[in-house]
């Protein structure tokens, strides 16, 4: 179980990497005023939840980023910081599963004659380094592919996280809380 786990950590981090906005293809930016007089209700980023609880209730933003970018860059951003933060709570459950050595059984590769065991038996950095190349350029492909018909489906600039997922709560309170807490434990993973 421990290389399965540690093969879907590696698709996560690599689903994040391999984002057609993280290698370059995102639209232009548009200058903030220009933004500004079509839209009078613009988001800031002092409007997204999390965004003024972590760093003595100031936006932490020291390069000043966000006062060049309009809502949709605003929603790509956290696109991303919300991804990143997913992937980072799955390999934190990854590398704790790994760590306690448990498996599958049966072979990882029979080309290769790695079976899941030796993987484990490795631990979790030493493991990664024995899925075979062919095994690695699969999940690149995969997660590249993911990725591509993720991000047609949901665009991050006008989604911004929100996969059309039912949500857990209908209560606004409540559901500001969740996110929250989403946001607190990915920046801590």
């Amino acid at each position: 179980r421990s290389a399965v786990v540690t093969i879907c950590v590696g698709i996560c981090t690599m689903l994040s990497l391999a984002s057609p906005t993280a290698c370059g293809f995102a639209a232009p930016l548009a200058p903030r005023s220009a933004v500004r007089s079509a839209s009078p209700s613009m988001l800031a980023v002092t409007d997204l939840v999390g965004a003024s609880t972590e760093v003595s209730n100031k936006v932490w933003d020291p390069l000043k980023l966000s006062e060049n970018m309009d809502e949709s860059n605003l929603k790509l951003v956290r696109a991303a910081e919300l991804k990143h933060c997913r992937v980072a709570m799955l390999a934190t459950v990854g590398w704790l599963w790994t760590a306690t050595g448990t498996h599958f059984e049966g072979m990882l590769s029979t080309s290769s004659g790695v079976s899941f065991a030796d993987v484990a038996a490795a631990g979790p950095l030493l493991g990664a380094a024995k899925v075979p190349a062919a095994g690695i350029w699969q999940m690149i492909a995969a997660i590249g592919a993911l990725e591509v018909y993720w991000e047609n489906k949901y665009p991050a600039a006008e989604c911004g996280g929100d996969f059309g997922v039912p949500r857990v709560t209908q209560d606004p309170a409540k559901f500001k809380e969740i996110q929250l807490a989403e946001l607190k434990n990915g920046r801590l993973a």
